[in-house]
């Protein structure tokens, strides 16, 4: 069980397996590579010698927007509103035709087909241990070059929760 945002980086690590996003990024990976030591989806930083492609996602701090009484004795509830960011990062691919920039947006979309912002797909809500996850909202997703043969995605999102705080 997870409690605070802990609880939300659990859900979305459920969501993304769930919806089978490693396999995503595996299918251009170099076949020769351990994917157990270069995992896709990595907490805040990539293990050192990272292997193309990967996202790492990071919280950021939140803001509680509202407070309340709860039907529980001892507890309130509390809406949070807690950013959230997927940096996805690409390289090209021989035999394929796309470029860096071609391949992590592709990856983009397939993220947000799962997490919300695609234009004709709905997004999965994660489920918490505790409290309801509301909503998240796709904020906005941009670009970045990173070198000759290296491209950036970054797409953020703002997750509302409702959860329980004792008091």
């Amino acid at each position: 069980m997870s409690v605070g945002s802990a609880d939300l980086q659990k859900a979305i690590v459920t969501v993304w397996d769930a919806a089978n996003l490693d396999d995503v990024f595996l299918a251009l990976r170099n076949a020769s590579v351990v994917d157990a030591e270069f995992p896709v989806l990595n907490d805040q930083e990539v293990i050192a010698g990272g292997v193309f492609p990967y996202c790492v996602f990071q919280g950021y701090d939140g803001t509680t927007t509202d407070r309340m009484s709860s039907v529980n004795d001892g507890f309130m509830r509390e809406v949070r509103d807690l950013p959230l960011e997927f940096r996805i990062y690409a390289r090209a691919v021989s035999g394929d035709d796309r470029t860096a920039k071609g391949i992590a947006a592709y990856l983009a979309e397939e993220v947000m087909k799962v997490f919300g912002g695609h234009p004709t797909t709905s997004p999965t809500a994660p489920t918490l241990d505790n409290g309801n996850f509301l909503l998240a909202q796709y904020q906005t997703d941009t670009g970045l070059h990173l070198g000759d043969d290296e491209y950036q995605w970054s797409l953020t999102y703002l997750c509302r929760l409702d959860v329980p705080v004792g008091i």
